[in-house]
């Protein structure tokens, strides 16, 4: 993360000001770092807690923290959170996870954005979800692990908003292979359920997919080369959030 971000990150940790009557002032006034509140909720668990998602205006990052009832205190929030509220945790988990994946892409969104909408006609598989206004594009590969688990977590993402998945093929031969395999089952599938035991199948880590076509194979290798490389995605998964 830039150092802007992790000044911020450090000094925001001291920052304990009884006079200051909002947290971002408090922070421009420490560091000179102008912030603008994204987000906040009150805590099950604690009234007098709200949690925050700040954005830094100069370099774009985010963060996740909790401040207090005047405003006074900003505690950043790591993965390492840890509270008997269950309800507080998943929410503050996903809301984690949702800052890391935003400061993640952000900087190479706009290009992987311009690359998707040139994709070959149905190489996105829309899912609809609950929440109209936002929409998740997931871009992975079946054969990574981080891909498989992020897989898992499909339909909490369905819950917040609509996903465009876009499985690429770029891990080998059987990856393209099963990224092809995909695309062949989905354009039959008739509703989102099935789709998502297509995606759950093929990505499982037991499923060997037979041999594409060599069409399909040049397909899936099109698509790698428009999505992926320096500037656009460089790792997988790749997921970008947006608020419509």
């Amino acid at each position: 993360m830039k150092s802007k971000i992790s000044s911020l990150v450090a000094l925001c940790l001291c920052v304990n000001l009884a006079y200051a009557s909002k947290i971002t002032d408090v922070i421009e006034k420490q560091t000179g770092q102008k912030t603008t509140l994204l987000k906040e909720s009150v805590l099950k668990q604690d009234s007098n807690l709200k949690v925050i998602t700040l954005k830094d205006n100069a370099s774009g990052f985010k963060v996740l923290g909790i401040i207090n009832k005047q405003e006074s205190i900003f505690l950043p929030i790591t993965s390492a959170f840890f509270t008997d509220n269950d309800k507080d945790r998943e929410s503050l988990m996903q809301e984690f996870q949702s800052v890391s994946n935003y400061n993640l892409t952000f900087q190479t969104q706009a290009e992987v954005k311009k690359a998707i909408t040139k994709l070959p006609k149905d190489y996105i598989i829309h899912l609809k979800g609950k929440n109209s206004k936002k929409v998740f594009y997931i871009i992975s590969d079946p054969l990574c692990p981080h891909c498989q688990e992020e897989l898992k977590h499909i339909n909490q993402k369905l819950e917040l908003g609509d996903v465009k998945m876009i499985p690429i093929g770029w891990m080998g031969d059987e990856s393209a292979n099963k990224t092809a395999e995909i695309y062949l089952k989905v354009k039959n599938a008739k509703t989102d359920s099935e789709k998502i035991d297509i995606l759950n199948r093929v990505y499982a880590k037991t499923y060997k997919a037979p041999k594409a076509d060599s069409k399909s194979l040049a397909t899936v290798q099109e698509v790698v080369r428009m999505l992926t490389g320096k500037g656009k995605v460089e790792g997988t998964p790749y997921i970008i959030e947006e608020d419509l």
